[in-house]
């Protein structure tokens, strides 16, 4: 949803602005799909069915461990040698960890807030910088099970439909 509506933009201002049209610039993205959010949470055992179940105040309670355990769990090798690969192409770079869910991009319902992004300043050395850009991956994982986005869910009726959480890189402009 977020790449469409940016493409969207695009060009909608390339046929009715063309006299700004040629400093517009996208930012080079990257996708990390929802299959490895699965991937994930099969291999470090996070995943929390019942959480959305659960009183408000538990949902708050619960959610500094299951951030915690999210901070700890492992990236499939494969994936990380693909995010050292997008790191390598970007070299400095800054980069925003976005996510992009699938209710994120429902008609009619508004997540903006509800999941979290995370900024990487990406200037450390190679092992530095994807360590960080991995923790921030994982830190929006778990923003799945956030109270704010739980508490939405249920607000608006979306709470027995499947999150599938992908992740959208992207190159910092300006």
């Amino acid at each position: 949803g977020k790449a469409a509506g940016m493409l969207l933009a695009y060009k909608i201002l390339q046929n009715t602005a063309p006299e700004i049209f040629d400093r517009i610039v996208l930012p080079r993205s990257y996708f990390v799909g929802a299959d490895v959010f699965y991937d994930f949470m099969a291999i470090n055992h996070v995943e929390f069915i019942n959480q959305k179940y659960k009183t408000p105040e538990q949902i708050r309670a619960d959610y500094p461990d299951i951030q915690a355990q999210y901070a700890q769990a492992r990236f499939p090798e494969e994936i990380a040698d693909q995010l050292r690969d997008v790191l390598g192409e970007l070299g400095k770079t800054p980069l925003i960890v976005r996510s992009s869910s699938l209710l994120e991009d429902s008609f009619g319902t508004s997540f903006a807030g509800k999941y979290a992004s995370f900024f990487c300043p990406n200037q450390g050395t190679p092992k530095e910088n994807l360590r960080d850009l991995t923790l921030a991956i994982r830190r929006t994982y778990a923003s799945v099970y956030s109270p704010d986005a739980l508490m939405y869910r249920r607000r608006v009726g979306l709470l027995d439909y499947d999150e599938r959480m992908a992740i959208l890189l992207q190159e910092v402009q300006g």
